[in-house]
């Protein structure tokens, strides 16, 4: 996918927007009609609604029901045909921001099982974008890049959409770079639907602090939080607080720790269960309560998807307590143990934890450094530099130290040109 290139795409649409004549826009598509027919709300409103109801169906201000739009069409004398597809991808479009923002599993399958058969339709692919980017699909590849040649074809909102299922397929691949000018693109866009806007401010956090972009990120997390408790959705709420936990576990682990406490498990899904426990392990372990993290971690399934993340830690507290025994056994488990790909990142991490102390500066330089820049990870690129750096200290290599110190700071330097590089 050019990036750059979606850019111009979307750059051109809002441009064409306002010569654009379909009915993607329902409510669009109504006053203009009226005002051709040169017929006064009051006229069209009479025996179907109120005029104030009308003004806003007009304004695209809300998402009638199609009983409205029937009699109102009927009233200006327009085709069925015309507008019946448009309407009910509108209602689509509708229920995935719905499904996804309250976590609605069961308005999810029932909205897919509507579509799962339909093709060569924009709106629902952009649909299935959404229902393989919740479920972390194999096929989500596909349908993000598809919908990118077809945005010209899309509403504003649809857009936006599309920028948000295509900013969580990168973060489900760990490039949050990537993700981060899917993020900055959608802010060209006008801010009207506030679930999106949550969402949005809620993946800008997640990939902010994963870059190191802190103060920008805590303002994404109070607007996402502010968004989520004023629609009443105790699901995305809680999952930012731990989102929020992850992010102070290093430097704040008695914080991370009363901010984990504040949490009721009971309202957990299962996978976030496993994340807290997780958490609350990682945040033991930077206290040094090696017993207490092992404790915690014994609470995470074994078809998890932190159990690879479990198991590193577990090897790393044994290695800590020079426990050799134990250690050979994490070893040999993690030695057959397949990960998927949400676990890449762990995978290198447990590869450098176990690499021999003479090799372990060139997978350092060679694997680990590069997948971290690759993926955008920065607080492991921190990690694995800093090891780097004590390596070549520790031989009197101050030279290459300094070195890999300046290339450090080059990659940070980095995601300031993207952030301060103008939309065409």
């Amino acid at each position: 996918m050019s990036i750059q290139s979606l850019k111009h795409r979307i750059h051109k649409r809002m441009e064409l927007q306002k010569y654009k004549q379909d009915y993607s826009d329902i409510g669009s598509f109504i006053k203009r009609k009226r005002k051709e027919l040169n017929i006064t709300q009051d006229e069209v409103s009479n025996g179907i609604c109120s005029i104030s109801y009308l003004s806003k169906i007009e304004n695209n201000q809300i998402v009638p029901s199609s009983f409205y739009i029937q009699e109102i069409m009927d009233k200006l004398d327009i085709d069925e045909a015309i507008y019946s597809v448009s309407l009910r991808d509108k209602q689509y479009v509708s229920e995935m921001i719905q499904a996804f923002f309250y976590r609605n599993e069961s308005l999810l399958e029932s909205l897919y099982d509507d579509i799962k058969d339909v093709e060569h339709n924009v709106v629902i692919n952009l649909c299935k974008l959404g229902y393989t980017v919740y479920h972390h699909l194999e096929d989500t590849n596909q349908y993000v890049m598809m919908l990118e040649h077809v945005v010209n074809n899309m509403t504003e909102e649809e857009i936006r959409l599309y920028l948000l299922f295509s900013a969580l397929f990168f973060i489900d691949r760990e490039d949050y770079k990537s993700a981060l000018e899917f993020v900055l693109l959608q802010e060209t866009l006008p801010q009207e639907n506030p679930m999106i806007n949550g969402l949005f401010k809620d993946v800008s956090y997640q990939v902010k602090v994963r870059l190191r972009m802190t103060i920008s990120a805590a303002d994404d997390y109070r607007d996402a939080m502010n968004i989520y408790q004023a629609h009443n959705n105790i699901k995305r709420s809680l999952e930012l607080t731990l989102q929020k936990a992850q992010a102070n576990v290093k430097e704040h682990p008695q914080k991370t720790l009363k901010m984990i406490d504040t949490i009721p498990l009971e309202l957990l899904r299962q996978q976030n269960q496993d994340w807290y426990y997780y958490l609350k392990a990682l945040a033991l372990y930077n206290l040094d309560k090696y017993q207490d993290a092992t404790l915690s971690l014994k609470s995470i399934r074994e078809n998890s998807t932190y159990y690879m993340r479990k198991m590193t830690l577990l090897l790393r507290i044994c290695q800590i307590e020079c426990d050799d025994e134990m250690t050979s056994q994490i070893i040999a488990m993690l030695h057959q143990y397949q990960p998927n790909k949400q676990e890449l990142t762990c995978k290198i991490y447990y590869h450098y934890l176990v690499e021999e102390s003479d090799s372990q500066k060139q997978y350092l330089r060679d694997v680990a450094i590069p997948f971290s820049i690759r993926v955008g990870d920065y607080d492991k690129l921190e990690e694995y530099t800093n090891a780097l750096m004590e390596i070549c200290i520790e031989h009197a290599r101050y030279k290459e130290a300094t070195q890999h110190y300046n290339k450090y700071q080059k990659e940070l330097s980095k995601i300031q040109k993207i952030l301060y590089q103008k939309t065409p």
